[in-house]
């Protein structure tokens, strides 16, 4: 795994630190500088947060589960054992496992108002779909006037979405509506780095759409020149508004994806564009 650590300013004091883990995942530590609490989001191992916490002297406070796949939860247990204080936030459909000594929890339901943790305001939206479970964390830095960035877990990916192991079409496509209805500048944080092979086969439904060839081909240049392989290859942050018009699971309304692949409404488009990604 050739994929960096980074570390991203989201908003005054507060820093995003994306930690690569197993094959293509990401996980993410969460921090306020000023106070030096952190939390950890999808962890599906310590050994990364962990080592991230000591060397950035922070203190763990938060555990934000997006949906309860193991790759995305898979540290929790270990962590809560070092920072058994720490408050395990999700879903009010998620399961908590026995095994988890867990003094903190607090469960969300997305119609709820925005809660404050490290200084920033965080709000849960619906994306169940790929599993009965998921929500995204949406985040509003104080002095924001509107959302700047998202934490989509496993329901969008770079030009993809997750595939449906547990939800309905219908769920899904609900779930990428509330997703698309977000500011277009808002930056996107998602758990694998899929992007190219996502690209590459989104070019396959024959949509003559120059921005995604364009985003393709610069894309390509890219791990070519670094010489790595596709998942090897940061694209974070994602932009909504390049994925509204490269990302295919996002035109489910797009007439020219509807002529290109014979559909006539939004759920037979995306059940379509599902069915054809799901065979690669």
């Amino acid at each position: 795994m050739l994929r960096a650590i980074s570390q991203f300013n989201l908003a005054e004091n507060i820093e995003l630190h994306v930690l690569p883990g197993f094959q293509d995942n990401y996980f993410y530590v969460l921090e306020n500088s000023l106070t030096q609490h952190a939390a950890a989001i999808d962890p599906g191992r310590s050994a990364e947060v962990q080592a991230c916490l000591e060397q950035h002297n922070l203190t763990l406070t938060h555990i934000l589960l997006t949906h309860h796949h193991n790759d995305h939860t898979g540290g929790v247990e270990s962590l809560l054992k070092t920072w058994p204080g720490a408050e395990i936030i999700c879903s009010s459909w998620f399961n908590v496992k026995p095994s988890w000594t867990c003094k903190n929890l607090r469960t969300l339901n997305p119609d709820e108002p925005d809660f404050e943790i490290l200084g920033c305001n965080i709000y849960a939206l619906d994306v169940r779909g790929h599993t009965v479970d998921h929500i995204a964390f949406v985040l509003k830095p104080k002095n924001s006037p509107q959302p700047t960035d998202v934490f989509v877990g496993d329901a969008l990916f770079g030009a993809g979405c997750g595939g449906l192991f547990e939800g309905t079409y219908p769920q899904m496509l609900a779930a990428l509506k509330n997703l698309r209805a977000l500011p277009s500048q808002i930056r996107l944080w998602c758990a694998h780095e899929y992007t190219l092979k996502n690209l590459r086969v989104a070019t396959l439904l024959g949509e003559d759409n120059h921005e995604q060839k364009l985003r393709l081909e610069k894309l390509e240049a890219m791990v070519a020149q670094a010489n790595v392989l596709p998942h090897e290859s940061m694209t974070l942050p994602l932009i909504l508004s390049d994925e509204i018009a490269t990302n295919p699971f996002l035109r489910w309304d797009s007439p020219s994806l509807q002529k290109t692949i014979d559909t006539r409404d939004e759920l037979e488009t995306f059940t379509y564009v599902r069915r054809f990604r799901d065979q690669f």
